[in-house]
Order: structure tokens, then sequence, then C-alpha cells
């Protein structure tokens, strides 16, 4: 952001109507008016003192200010004092500026969007140097906040909001507590499903191959052994085969009945004609001679059971060889039953992708030990068991407060209220900065703070970056009588000296205390304003210092404008080819 002009009405201190014409750079006012830098802030950073500040009595008194915004287009804020403020944008094809909102929040929403600016209140404290800015000066307005106008409906108007926002404030607390609970409950609620269904889902794999150790054990060796156990079946039926062929080949043809056997029938009947005979003839003797013929008949008999016992013997090894062969494959059947079983159960097409299987199901059981373990853990957690109670609990607290905080709407911060609390009361940004209530020693550390907020970094870290620009100022602005500066273990400004010694920033003189405070203003404006682009203004806050500091002073903020713009009110010209543009008021 960069301004571009100021428009006066009736401002006291500065006439009855005026206009200042700004450049970039750095631009020098030379006025003797005290009001120029509330009338510079008046319009972008009301304040409720302005009327008492700028007010001559004799008129309505406007105020207003040009300036750049950040999409580059000129825009004007115009105030009436006791009145609100008026945006205005340039239209360059009529050459004039339209009016493009007068409602005070859209204003403010401007200038931090469009143009950069921080909480009103840290642009004040920071980018505005006071007239009373050094040490040796900065008691001397402290009295100003005494006969300050107050403004006591706006002052309890302020309050209450105030109060409703410490409430809505205290309500968004709760609420984002309420949520990071919630979702802490919620993340070790999902940790336990989730380990619940990994379980599950582990224990459904393993229901798919249903054995237990022992079983997978003897199946296992049952599929290592499938190769050896085929051949040897194959071997013992191929032996089998052989036997039975042997024994068809030697199988007797089928014996003829003795009953037909001319032997049989002969000597039978020679024999019983013999005895016969020996019966007629009453001579038992002769009786013997039939026992030839009766040998021949039991010859032939004896001869067909001879045969008849051998065919009878080969048909029975016949027999038994094939039962053998049937026992040798009912064998093997029953063996590789729970093999054949568990390829079928497995969806295996061989044995050694049934090994597989049980190797991978070995890898499940300890998937499945892990997955317990989790939940086992899981369950220690104390917090679980409240789970079922504290959840809904919390689910309903966090409906009623979304209601509430629906209901009440939009809310400024809370530093920005108190800010405007404090203008109502009276108390000027003169005071707000707290320099008459921050102890000397903590002022330098307070400066470094309100910088690193502004650059959003941490103190240390602006420590590290602004050392060589603290130490070049400090060389030019003391003669070489102060070197560098750093902090302490509390943050607390100490000083070197040449001589190698070193102090406190509140153990030097005052002049010199002045001089090292207006260098490490000076590192960092120089720093933040790099960064932030906004305009410095500068209220004759080194007025006090000698000629020769003020003129070094002036070469200084002249380094600083090539930045960001910078105007300064001053009591004389600076030297000649400092100032970019010099200005009367």
């Amino acid at each position: 952001m960069q301004l571009t002009e100021l428009l006066y009405q009736k401002i006291k201190d500065l006439g009855a109507e005026g206009q200042l014409a700004f450049k970039p750079g750095y631009v020098a006012i030379v006025s003797k008016a005290a009001s120029l830098r509330a009338a510079l802030l008046a319009p972008i950073s009301p304040s409720p003192d302005d009327q008492r500040r700028l007010m001559d009595g004799g008129g309505p008194s406007r105020i207003g200010v040009g300036l750049v915004g950040g999409d580059g287009l000129p825009y004007r804020i115009l105030r009436e004092l006791g009145g609100s403020r008026t945006l205005q944008k340039f239209d360059a094809s009529g050459k004039k500026f339209n009016t493009l909102s007068e409602d005070q929040l859209e204003i403010d929403s401007f200038l931090r969007v469009e143009c950069g600016m921080p909480p009103l209140e840290a642009y004040a404290s920071f980018f505005v140097l006071e007239v009373n800015e050094l040490p040796s000066m900065r008691g001397k307005s402290a009295a100003a906040a005494s006969d300050a106008y107050v403004d006591h409906p706006k002052v309890k108007a302020l309050k209450d909001e105030l109060e409703q926002t410490k409430r809505f404030e205290g309500m968004q607390d709760r609420l984002f507590k309420v949520q990071s609970r919630l979702h802490d409950l919620g993340v070790l609620s999902d940790k336990m499903k989730e380990a619940e269904a990994d379980l599950k889902a582990i224990d459904a794999e393993l229901g798919r191959a249903p054995w237990t150790a022992e079983q997978m054990k003897d199946i296992a060796h049952r599929a290592a052994t499938a190769k050896d156990a085929l051949k040897k079946r194959d071997n013992d039926i191929a032996e089998v085969h052989k036997r039975r062929q042997r024994a068809m080949q030697t199988v007797p043809p089928p014996p003829e009945p003795f009953l037909s056997s001319p032997w049989f029938y002969g000597g039978m009947l020679l024999g019983i004609a013999i005895d016969a005979l020996a019966y007629v003839m009453k001579k038992p003797h002769i009786a013997f001679f039939a026992l030839l013929p009766l040998l021949a008949a039991l010859i032939a008999a004896l001869r067909f059971i001879e045969a008849d016992e051998a065919d009878k013997q080969a048909a029975q090894l016949v027999k038994d060889l094939k039962e053998r062969e049937d026992t040798i494959r009912r064998n093997y059947e029953a063996e590789q039953a729970p093999l054949k079983s568990a390829l079928r159960s497995a969806n295996a097409d061989t044995p050694g992708d049934l090994l597989e299987v049980f190797r991978q199901r070995e890898l499940v059981l300890q998937r499945r030990e892990l997955a317990k373990a989790k939940i086992d853990k899981l369950k220690l957690e104390p917090e679980l068991s409240r789970l079922p109670i504290e959840m809904p609990l919390l689910q309903s607290e966090k409906g009623k407060l979304e209601e509430q905080v629906l209901a009440m709407g939009f809310s400024r911060p809370i530093g920005e209220i108190e800010a405007d609390l404090k203008h109502a009361l009276g108390i000027s940004a003169l005071a707000s900065k707290g320099a008459v209530v921050i102890p000397e020693q903590e002022v330098p550390k307070n400066l470094i703070d309100r910088a690193a907020e502004l650059l959003n970094i941490p103190s240390e870290e602006l420590w590290s970056q602004m050392g060589p620009r603290l130490t070049a100022y400090l060389t030019a602005l003391t003669d070489k009588r102060v070197l560098s500066g750093k902090p302490d273990e509390k943050g607390l400004l100490t000083l070197a000296a040449p001589d190698g010694r070193s102090g406190p920033y509140t153990s030097l003189p005052p002049p010199l205390r002045d001089l090292v405070y207006a260098a490490l203003r000076l590192t960092l404006v120089e720093r933040v304003a790099g960064y932030k682009r906004l305009p410095v203004v500068i209220d004759d806050a080194f007025g006090t210092l000698e000629p020769a500091k003020r003129a070094l002073v002036a070469k200084m903020l002249k380094g600083i404008s090539t930045q960001t713009q910078v105007i300064h009110r001053v009591g004389e010209p600076p030297p000649a080819g400092t100032a970019d543009v010099v200005l009367q008021a």
C-alpha cells in the first residue's frame, strides 16, 4: 500500500482547506502541526480522540487520504469527523472517484485484504513513530490521556460486545476441544474396528483351510511322499500282474472226470467180479486177486484228485493275486484320501500347490497372532471403555454448541474490540503502546516481539536476521561507541562497546540510549517494512537529536524508503537531495 495524498478541511493546525500530494519513497513534510500524524491516520485507523485532536470548531471537519491498493488502482478513504468513512475508487473512464462502500467493516476488510494491513492497533503501534518515541521523551505525554474524550454510550456498547465476544470465543474454544476429543475418540474407535475387521478377515481366510497343526503335518508328509507312494503302488501292482500272468500260464487244463476213465470202471467192475466169484466159489483167497483191479480204479481216482487239486491251487493263486492287487489299490486310496480331500478343500491341483497353501496358512496364522495382539493392546487403552458413553454425549454437546455459534453469527477479534474500547475510554495510541507501563529495560524486547509477530517468525530467528543491520545502524548513530547488540538469557538487549565491555540497554546515559533506541527502531522498521511494504509515518520522532544525527537519520530513512514509503513530519527541511519530495503544511 502507498499513500498518494492527504485531503483536509477545517483541521486544527492545518488550515481551512488543503491537499498534500505524496510520492513513493521518502516524503518529508515540514510542519509544526502536531495534528498531522492524527490527520494521516484518522481515515485508515479511526480513534475516538480524533475529534479532540483535529476539529478546530469552525464548521464540519473532513479528512481523507488517497492510496494505491494491492491491485495497483487508486482509492480514497474520506471521513467526516463525528461521522463514518467512505471508500471511493477511481473511475478512469469518467476521471473521477466513485463511492465503493460506506460499510465500516468492509472498509476495514479492504485495508486488510487488498492493502495487506495488519490489525489497526498493530499498524499504529509499529509503523507509526510518535513524537515521544525516544526514551528521553517517552513519559512526557502520559498526561495526554487524562483529558481525552470519552464516548460513554460507545464504551458501554463495546463492553457489551466484548463480553458477548468472550462468551462466543469460549463457546468456540469449547467446540474446538469437543471436536478434538471426538476426533481422538473416533480415531481410537476406527483403530479398534479396523483391528477387529482384520482379525475377522483372517479368521475367514483360515476357515477356508480348516486343518489343525497335526493334520497339516500329516497331510504335508503325505504330499511330500505322494510321488513315492504312487510309484510304490504302481510297482506293487506291476509285480502282482507279473505273478498273475505266470500263474495263469502254469494253470493245468481241467482234469477229466475219473468216472469216465476206463481204468476206473474196468478196475471196479473186474474187482467186483472177482469178489463175486470168490463169494460164489466160497474161496475167500480168490478175493485177494480183486485188489489189483481195484488198485487200478483207485489210481485213476487218485490221479483225478491230484490234477483237480493242482487246478484249484492255480485258480486260488490267481484269485489271491487279484485280491492282492485290489488290496494294494484300496490301501493306496485310503492312504491318499486325506491328501485328496485337502486338495479339494484348498482348490489345489497338485501336492506342491497344497504345500504352498500350507506355507501361506502359516503366514496367515502369524498375521492372526499379530492382529490378536493388536486388539489386546487396544483393549488396554483406558479410553476404549468410555467410547460408548462419552461419544454420544460429546456429539450431543457438539450439535448444541454449533447451533449456538451459528446463532451468534459474526464476531470481531477480541484484540480489535479491546483496542476500540481503549480509544473510546480516551486511551490514545500514545498510551496504548504501553510505553509507560512496560519497564524501560523491556522496551527493546517488546519491539522485537512485535516485529517478529508481524513477520510471523520466532523472536530468536529475527535476532539472527537483523544482527548485521543493527550493527551498521549502531556504529553509524553512536559513532562506534556501541558496536553491537544481542539478547541475554531473558531476551533483554545487551550492548557491546569497542573495548569489549558489555552492559544492559538501561545502563547507557540518556543521550546515548536515545541513539541506540533509534538504531534498533530503524533496523526493525527496515526489516518489517521490506516484508509488509506499508507506509511508515514518523511524527518528528527524532526532532530532539542534534542536527548531524537528524541528517544521518534522514539518510537512513531515505534508504528504508527504497523498500516502502516513508512520510516524515520534520521541523526543519532535511539536507538537500535527501528526500524524494519536500512538502510544507
